[in-house]
């Protein structure tokens, strides 16, 4: 199992501080920990969030997590749960954070299955021969909008309020986590990423890249080229990770 990371201001917000941030964490060549935050709030304080968030996260699983699924499901709630305390009450101790807040994206690794976690709209998917697969669902407006049947699919990718989530880590005292759990063979995929990616790119292409080049780290390049060809408005952030 190996895995691969790129993050890039972007071509509208170059020159200013990135508010992404990803980490990998490898405990043997079977198993890791990945995760993507992409922060929002004033001044810095969007990459506060990001960081704290993930060092908190992370901080939870120094050992290699051999715990059985129901156990290890709770472990991840309640990283998630005092990442967000973290970042809730350091917000409310410092004018400069009030309302600052975070996406978290994280998939825990082990042999042939992927446990994702999800607050917000950065995204896991499952890349495999048969094609892409979206794991997780955005906690955003956009996306209530096109459950309810208001919007397409191709009306939410370019509505003027498609950045606006509806869950983050940080905002409340308590935040849902979703936990998805995948089964993935060896010579498949799992993809982390911020909006900044998915905004810019589509699902076809971000398969081609991945699984018909067969080069990994040109993939997650060029993915995030081609986001900043298309305007760079946003951070774009990849983790990718190889069964």
């Amino acid at each position: 199992m190996e895995a691969w990371t790129i993050s890039d201001v972007g071509i509208v917000r170059r020159g200013s501080v990135n508010e992404d941030i990803c980490k990998v964490k490898k405990y043997d060549e079977h198993s890791l920990l990945a995760a993507v935050c992409d922060g929002m709030g004033g001044a810095n304080a969007g990459e506060i969030a990001s960081e704290m968030a993930i060092n908190t996260f992370m901080s939870h699983f120094e050992e290699f997590f051999d715990l059985r699924e129901s156990k290890l499901e709770q472990a991840v709630k309640n990283a998630v749960h005092d990442a967000n305390s973290a970042v809730y009450d350091a917000s409310q101790k410092s004018e400069g954070l009030l309302g600052m807040g975070t996406t978290l994206v994280a998939a825990l690794c082990s042999e042939n299955r992927a446990m994702i976690a999800n607050v917000g709209d950065s995204r896991a998917y499952h890349i495999t021969e048969d094609g892409i697969f979206k794991i997780t669902e955005d906690h955003s407006l956009v996306s209530e909008l096109v459950k309810s049947g208001q919007l397409s699919s191709m009306e939410a990718r370019r509505h003027p309020s498609r950045n606006l989530i509806t869950r983050a880590l940080g905002v409340e005292p308590e935040v849902e986590c979703d936990i998805y759990c995948r089964d993935v063979k060896k010579g498949e995929f799992i993809l982390l990423c911020s909006d900044g990616l998915h905004d810019q790119v589509s699902e076809p292409e971000i398969y081609y890249e991945v699984y018909e080049t067969g080069k990994p780290q040109s993939a997650c390049e060029n993915l995030v080229k081609t986001a900043n060809q298309r305007g760079g408005s946003d951070n774009v952030t990849i983790v990718l990770i190889a069964f």
